[in-house]
């Protein structure tokens, strides 16, 4: 049962419309019509740019030596999805995330993907709930840490390591497929599947087509399928 008395007081928000908060805690494997647009899916696609926007502004403020290569790679770290799935995971909002009885048998609650998905559907919701300065507020509470020990994060390159386990397999690297998720949406979100000899390792949505391939070399190196 979702308690969303959890999620407002880690936020130290407190949501006008709840539909907003339900709707960011609602993973698509529990939303059947799927047109009624009830998953995270959307406010994922918001709270990602929000974050985006202001991790780069706090970096630009807080190292203005840095050049804009480097600040790429400390904002990165940041809302890497390893960082933000910790950070969903410490705040323990993915046992509110309503989600199908298959997938939480599954081990849904874990992963790596839908603890970052939750967590950048939640600032969302706070964006849609108020205005972008309420989710700055929200996004820079739970990220003053991060923020304020930037230059200890590194962006983890999934692609790569993907690269170097399967090539020490027979030498054979990944390929990758990529596709809008809607063919009428040519400008995104996207899917990503990595094929290797010609079977699918992985697979998984971003909302640009790098993004999908980062999250779907991310899952490949979490389910390890080579080995089976």
């Amino acid at each position: 049962m979702m308690n969303t008395d959890i999620i407002e007081e880690s936020l130290g928000y407190k949501f006008t419309d709840i539909a907003w908060l339900k709707q960011a805690l609602t993973h698509p494997s529990s939303d059947q019509k799927r047109s009624t647009n009830l998953a995270y899916e959307r406010l994922e696609y918001l709270g990602d740019a929000v974050l985006e926007l202001v991790v780069s502004r706090e970096l630009f403020s807080l190292f203005p030596k840095v050049d804009e290569g480097e600040l790429t790679k400390l904002r990165s770290g940041i809302v890497s999805r390893k960082h933000l799935a910790d950070l969903c995971k410490e705040l323990g909002w993915c046992e509110q995330l309503v989600m199908s009885p298959q997938l939480i048998k599954a081990g849904g609650r874990e992963s790596v993907s839908t603890m970052a998905n939750t967590f950048e559907s939640v600032i969302g919701a706070v964006m849609m709930d108020s205005n972008y300065n309420a989710a700055r507020k929200v996004a820079m509470r739970l990220l003053e840490h991060s923020l304020q020990h930037a230059s200890e994060f590194k962006d983890v390159n999934y692609k790569g390591s993907l690269l170097e386990v399967l090539q020490a397999v027979d030498g054979t690297g990944p390929i990758y497929d990529v596709k809008p998720v809607d063919e009428a949406q040519p400008a995104g979100p996207f899917v990503a599947r990595v094929l290797w000899h010609d079977r699918e390792i992985g697979c998984a949505t971003g909302q640009s087509k790098h993004r999908a391939q980062v999250a779907a070399a991310q899952k490949a190196l979490e389910m390890k399928l080579w080995e089976s």
